[in-house]
C-alpha cells in the first residue's frame, strides 16, 4: 500500500509541478503582451516627435553593397545619386562584391565610386567591413543600402535633419508595390511592425533596430561597432552593440526606403531560416551585457532586450490564445479576466488601429490579406525549429529578385550625374 500512496504522492507533486508552470508560463505572456500593447498605445497617443535641425548639414558616405545585383541595382544608384541634398556632401559608393555580372560596370556607368571586393570572404559583414576601408575619413554618416531598395528624392533631406545628436539612424521600410501573393503578404507584415512596434516606440523617444537597408551609422563608430561582427545578420547584431553600449537605433519614419520582399517560397524560407539563425545568435552572443544595462535602469535596453527574446507578437498572441482556450476547457492557469484582458490586447485593439490606420481595406480582398498574413507569420515557428536544429548552416543563398528588375533594367540606361 505505501508503494501505491508513494506514487500517487510523486503524480500529485508532477501535477501541481505542470500547473504552476503553466500559471507562469501564462503570466509571463501575458505581461509582455500588456507591456507591448501599453507601449503602442501610448506612443500612438502622442504626435510625432520634431527633432532638433543639425548646427550644419552632415556629410554622407552613401555604400551599397551588391553580389550580382545587376538587374536591379541601377535603381537605386540613381535614386540615391539624383538626392536632392548639395552635391559635395554625400557621395556614393558601390562595393561590387564577388560579381561575376555587370554589376561594377552599371555602377561605374552610373557615377557612383566603385569598390573591387572579388576577393574578400563571404558574407554581407566582409563586404561592408572593405567598403568602409575603401571610404575613408571625411564623412559624418555612413549610409548602408540594399541593391534592390529604392529611396525618394528628399530621402537624405530627412535624414539629415533627424541627425542632430544621433549615433545611429534606421528609416522606416516598406515594400515594394507589386501583385505578387507572397511579396504583399510579408510586406503587410512589414508595415504592421512599423504601426504597432516602431512608429509608437519612436513617438515615445525609445529605439528601434537596424533592418539591413536605409540606416546610417556615425563614421567614429561604425568600424568599432563592425570590427567584431560575426553572426549572419549583421544588422541585428550592429542593433545588441549598439544598445549593449547604452546607444540607441533612431527611427524617421518623415520618409522611407522600399525594399523587396521574396517572391519565391523556397527562397523566402531559406532567408528567413538564415534570419532565424542569426537572431539566435545574437541573443547568445548579447543578452548577458544588454541585460545588464536593463537591470541598471536603461529602459531602452530593456525594450530592446525584450524584443530579441519575442521578436514577434506571433508568440504572444498563440500563448494567449492557447491559454484562453484552456480556460475555457476549465484547464489551469491564470483567471479569466486577466486572459480576457490579454486576448484584447492582443486581438481587439491592433484590429481596431489597424482599420483606423488603413492598414488593410475594410473588404474582403483586406481580409484575405489579414489572413495571409497571419497564415505566413505562423511559420515562424517551424521555421525556427528548423533554426534550432541547423544551428551550423550559414549558407547565403541570394533571394532571386523580382520587383525590381524592369525599374533597375531602366536605370542602367537613363544614367545619373556622377559625383
Amino acid at each position: 500500500m505505501w508503494e501505491i500512496a508513494a506514487i500517487m504522492g510523486a503524480m500529485r507533486g508532477l501535477l501541481r509541478t505542470v500547473k504552476a508552470a503553466i500559471v507562469a508560463g501564462e503570466a509571463i505572456a501575458a505581461a509582455i503582451s500588456l507591456y507591448e500593447s501599453a507601449v503602442m498605445v501610448a506612443g500612438r497617443s502622442r504626435a510625432p516627435r520634431e527633432p532638433e535641425p543639425p548646427p550644419a548639414l552632415p556629410r554622407f558616405a552613401l555604400m551599397v553593397c551588391a553580389r550580382n545585383e545587376e538587374r536591379v541595382v541601377g535603381g537605386i544608384l540613381e535614386s540615391l545619386l539624383r538626392q536632392d541634398y548639395p552635391t559635395a556632401l554625400f557621395d556614393v559608393f558601390l562595393v561590387a562584391h564577388n560579381c561575376t555580372d555587370a554589376t561594377a560596370s552599371i555602377g561605374q556607368k552610373l557615377g557612383a565610386w566603385v569598390i573591387d571586393a572579388s576577393e574578400a570572404p563571404p558574407g554581407k559583414v566582409e563586404a561592408m567591413r572593405l567598403g568602409l576601408a575603401a571610404i575613408g575619413e571625411g564623412y559624418d554618416f555612413i549610409g548602408v543600402f540594399d541593391a534592390d531598395s529604392r529611396v525618394p528624392q528628399g530621402f537624405l533631406r530627412a535624414v539629415a535633419a533627424a541627425s542632430a545628436d544621433e549615433q545611429c539612424i534606421q528609416v522606416e521600410t516598406v515594400p515594394h508595390r507589386t501583385d505578387d501573393w507572397l511579396a504583399t503578404g510579408y510586406g503587410l507584415g512589414r508595415r504592421a511592425r512599423n504601426l504597432f512596434w516602431w512608429q509608437p516606440r519612436a513617438r515615445l523617444g525609445m529605439g528601434t533596430t537596424v533592418s539591413g537597408s536605409g540606416y546610417f551609422v556615425r563614421s567614429s563608430l561604425f568600424n568599432t561597432v563592425l570590427a567584431d561582427a560575426h553572426t549572419m545578420t549583421e544588422d541585428l547584431e550592429l542593433t545588441a552593440d549598439l544598445y549593449a553600449r547604452g546607444e540607441r537605433v533612431s527611427f524617421v519614419s518623415t520618409t522611407h526606403i522600399e525594399v523587396e520582399e521574396p517572391h519565391r517560397f523556397a527562397a523566402s524560407l531559406r532567408q528567413r531560416s538564415r534570419w532565424v539563425r542569426g537572431h539566435f545568435a545574437v541573443v547568445r552572443s548579447y543578452w548577458r551585457p544588454i541585460g545588464a544595462r536593463a537591470a541598471k535602469g536603461d529602459l531602452r535596453a530593456f525594450d530592446i532586450g525584450l524584443y530579441l527574446l519575442f521578436p514577434t507578437r506571433v508568440m504572444t498572441r498563440t500563448a494567449i490564445s492557447a491559454a484562453y482556450l484552456l480556460k475555457l476547457l476549465r484547464g489551469p492557469g491564470l483567471p479569466r479576466p486577466i486572459l480576457g484582458l490579454a486576448m484584447l490586447a492582443e486581438w481587439v485593439l491592433p484590429a481596431t488601429i489597424a482599420v483606423r490606420a488603413r492598414l488593410v481595406p475594410l473588404s474582403l480582398g483586406g481580409l484575405e490579406a489579414a489572413v495571409r498574413h497571419g497564415l505566413l507569420n505562423l511559420l515562424w515557428f517551424p521555421i525556427g525549429l528548423w533554426a534550432l536544429v541547423t544551428p551550423g548552416n550559414r549558407s547565403w543563398d541570394p533571394v532571386p529578385r523580382a520587383a525590381a528588375e524592369e525599374e533597375g533594367r531602366d536605370a542602367v540606361i537613363s544614367t545619373g550625374p556622377a559625383h
